[in-house]
């Protein structure tokens, strides 16, 4: 596709590569990530595969607009929702059909209490696992993104995903992040926060989806029903729990059953729709 620096994504890919330090990925790649896709601010987080949230590097903006997007659910980040469904990044102008409904939601409201008004986010994947995530920002003003900046941050997203999914399997015996002293790191306007520590307004989103889903599964079938809307398969589910494969295969059957729907995707959807009070 023309206009984009093919050269300068490969040299990306080289950067994000050359480290087995998730830090050193992030606040090595990030300047470029804004850069090539043309924004004013940006991060990348390191999540685990419950897509809770371990370190995340900021720049263009304050650290405590990273912490105010902490506060946002994971289950219910449309954004995060999209991007994990498609294995695409999606921009607002793809969430939101009108600028008023994107500026009112829990994301545009607190882009614009910095100065923003544009967002792009992609969930970074590795073997169909969640490894974190990259986003950037516009100021107020400037033009939304495009479909070339999609394509753009989708091959580096792929990089950053093997960079950071090799980070986490050169970890393996020992902490994927080691302690930062103190636990935030500053440089100029980059910032590096641990999250793993960080009281968010991330819960159980069976606890949230209303009453009717609290009262009618167990506290076993809300645990089975929290992995699986994060992504998790059954034989992932039943390790994680110490249990076999079929008992969450009939924890799930159990769980369609009680709230009505058919799949997966169908109950995410049911817990979404419960949540914003349709």
């Amino acid at each position: 596709m023309s206009g984009i620096d093919w050269q300068d994504v490969a040299l990306f890919g080289e950067r994000a590569c050359g480290s087995l330090d998730p830090v050193t990925v992030q606040r090595r790649t990030l300047p470029d990530l804004i850069r090539m896709l043309q924004a004013d601010s940006g991060a990348i987080h390191l999540i685990d595969h419950r897509h809770r949230g371990l370190v995340a590097t900021i720049k263009g903006a304050p650290v405590s607009m990273l912490v105010d997007f902490e506060s946002i659910s994971r289950h219910t980040d449309v954004y995060r929702q999209r991007s994990f469904a498609t294995r695409f990044p999606v921009h607002d102008a793809m969430i939101h059909n009108e600028a008023g409904e994107h500026q009112q939601s829990p994301v545009g409201i607190v882009l614009s209490r910095y100065g923003f008004e544009h967002c792009l986010f992609a969930l970074l994947l590795r073997s169909g696992r969640p490894v974190g995530t990259a986003s950037v920002a516009r100021r107020t003003g400037r033009p939304p993104f495009t479909p070339q900046d999609l394509t753009v941050a989708h091959r580096l997203g792929g990089f950053l995903s093997i960079a950071l999914a090799n980070a986490v399997t050169h970890s393996r015996g020992r902490p994927v992040v080691e302690p930062l002293t103190p636990p935030s790191w500053s440089d100029g306007d980059t910032h590096t926060l641990r999250l793993d520590g960080l009281q968010t307004g991330d819960h159980d989103p069976a606890v949230g989806a209303g009453c009717d889903v609290t009262e009618v599964l167990t506290k076993r079938e809300r645990e089975v029903l929290v992995l699986a809307m994060s992504g998790l398969q059954n034989a992932e589910i039943a390790i994680d729990l110490g249990i076999a494969t079929n008992t969450v295969k009939q924890h799930m059957k159990h769980i369609f059953n009680k709230i009505g729907v058919r799949s997966r995707l169908d109950a995410l959807r049911y817990l979404q729709s419960k949540r914003d009070g349709l």
